[in-house]
């Protein structure tokens, strides 16, 4: 039944929510005053709307990683129409990022018009705490040397005339799970990248939860073992260095040379890549355990390096969650990898700048 939407709708942001709310039609309030002005404002809120709702809204996702960068131009339906990946000069500083990341972006939307497309914004996804109102780094480790303090929104938007969203990465990627992955349908949910480095990203009540400060969802520097080794965050025994990518090869005895190395190894069931994923899923289970108990989400969507094709590490993850969990027979948690896969972070940074389009977000 169509339904039409009338009643104090007075702005193009109200009316954009009618038409996310379902409504076939929408009679606005008075446009008496300037009406050219005001009529212009609701055909761009209301096409920019339509075309979003029919996956016609095209989005420049960047994912700048500590090892590699990886961009895309996505679709609002979720559909990547093409990517490309580069390595992040991680070591190179603070102006060598930002160059990288206005040159990967300046590359994309040549790409894009070459074609024929026309982006309407540009997502960013960074290692790193984000003040997502300035698009300014609050704090990185050195995972990323001097990225503290970057204004990456400015900069980029500044060279490519885009309005530019950018989100901490496991932020963006629980945001990508929401808009279009394995956190569709679900209020409330964990999602944990692991890597380079660990982090996680979380949506309470159906909202993206960033904390009072947009620390929340430390999950890699929680301290699990005191006094153990140091992290780059300044603390002793942090998760993270027991669950990265550094760590799982070390629990492989120096056998593999790369990670993907050692997963493809567990596929053909060696023994020392196996139990090294079981390491690693003993120590991760101890901060999912505190997120579990804290948050009671409904599922924990695993991504990141370590997370592709290693249905392994989920098993195992699962298996020692439900002997640290209380009431874990009640609780109906899934475990489950990300439906993004290689993309996530890309799709993610692309969901934040869509989803940053509401005023709501």
């Amino acid at each position: 039944m169509p339904v039409i939407a009338e009643g104090r709708i007075d702005t193009p942001d109200l009316a954009r929510a009618a038409l996310r709310a379902g409504a076939f039609a929408i009679v606005v309030g008075s446009a008496i005053t300037r009406p050219h002005i005001i009529t212009r404002q609701f055909a761009e809120a209301l096409a920019d709307e339509f075309a979003r709702a029919n996956g016609r809204l095209l989005i420049l996702g960047i994912d700048l990683g500590g090892t590699n960068t990886k961009s895309g131009l996505a679709s609002s339906a979720g559909k990547l129409l093409w990517d490309e990946t580069v390595s992040t000069p991680a070591a190179a500083g603070r102006t060598a990022l930002l160059t990288h990341l206005v040159k990967i972006a300046e590359r994309g939307l040549d790409r894009a018009h070459k074609a024929g497309h026309q982006p309407g914004a540009i997502g960013v996804a960074t290692a790193g705490w984000v003040d997502p109102r300035t698009g300014r780094v609050v704090y990185a480790t050195e995972n990323l040397p001097g990225w503290t303090g970057t204004a990456i929104a400015d900069e980029i938007s500044a060279r490519t005339g885009l309005p530019v969203y950018v989100e901490n990465d496991a932020n963006a990627l629980a945001v990508g799970e929401a808009e279009f992955g394995a956190g569709r349908g679900l209020t409330d949910f964990v999602c944990i990248t692991v890597g380079t480095g660990v982090g996680s990203g979380c949506y309470l009540g159906g909202r993206l939860n960033r904390g009072a400060h947009f620390f929340a969802n430390a999950l890699g520097h929680i301290v699990i073992h005191p006094g153990g080794p140091a992290c780059n965050c300044g603390q002793q025994g942090c998760l993270e260095t027991y669950t990265n990518a550094t760590a799982l090869l070390s629990y492989g005895e120096g056998r593999y040379s790369s990670t993907k190395d050692l997963i493809a190894a567990a596929h053909l069931g060696e023994a020392v890549a196996l139990a090294a994923i079981t390491e690693t899923a003993r120590h991760l289970a101890i901060g999912c355990n505190v997120l579990v108990q804290l948050l009671d989400p409904q599922a924990i969507i695993l991504s990141g390096g370590l997370a592709q094709n290693n249905p392994y590490l989920l098993v195992d993850l699962e298996a020692n969650l439900s002997k640290l969990v209380t009431v874990w027979n009640e609780r109906r948690l899934r475990v489950t990898a990300s439906s993004l896969g290689y993309h996530g972070g890309v799709l993610g940074a692309a969901g934040v700048a869509l989803a940053r389009r509401q005023p709501s977000f």
